[in-house]
């Protein structure tokens, strides 16, 4: 039996082609494979705050005024810890991604399952520029039920919002 479209009847519904990779010999990378990338990434960040958090409790512990055991006060010294863990933080968590995409195109968690950003119009190696605006485009991803994530499943390429707005793709690594 065969389905053969009649003139003025509605379409019928056809499966989409097989998406091809960028390139022979290159494919794009899973949605899987990419979230437990970025799941080992923030255990990365994790340990690296909990490191970071081991120092910020021993410089409290050390700036401590002790001379009256009725009433402990934080001295200048402890403060300026507090201030300074704070700052380790948010730099550790700004320049961790763009870090590793610019020089490299791989986070440690990429890197495990072979898989790399790479600028999305000619498969080139990802500038500073366009690897902060894909953290840019993580935030955004994320902000509205993380539909920027699930937009892979609905992109021929698996692109998510932070791809679209960072002009990149993701591919194995070792297709390249």
């Amino acid at each position: 039996m065969t389905t053969q479209q009649q003139p003025g009847s509605p379409p019928t519904w056809q499966a989409p082609p097989d998406v091809a990779g960028p390139a022979p010999g290159v494919e794009w990378a899973g949605f899987g494979e990419r979230l437990v990338a970025y799941i080992i990434d923030g255990l990365i960040l994790g340990a690296i705050f909990i490191v970071l958090s081991v120092f910020l409790i021993a410089g409290i512990i050390g700036g401590i005024d002790l001379s009256d055991p009725r009433n402990p006060e934080l001295n200048a010294s402890a403060i300026g810890v507090v201030l300074l863990w704070l700052l380790a933080i948010f730099i550790v968590s700004i320049l961790y991604f763009p870090f590793f995409w610019a020089t490299g195109g791989q986070t440690p968690g990429m890197r495990a399952f072979g898989i790399r950003v790479v600028r999305d119009l000619d498969g080139g190696p990802v500038g500073w520029g366009s690897a902060f605006l894909r953290l840019i485009g993580y935030w955004v991803s994320g902000i509205v039920f993380y539909i920027g994530y699930v937009w892979m499943f609905f992109d021929s390429r698996r692109r998510g919002w932070h791809d679209l707005i960072a002009g990149t793709v993701v591919v194995k690594a070792s297709s390249r």
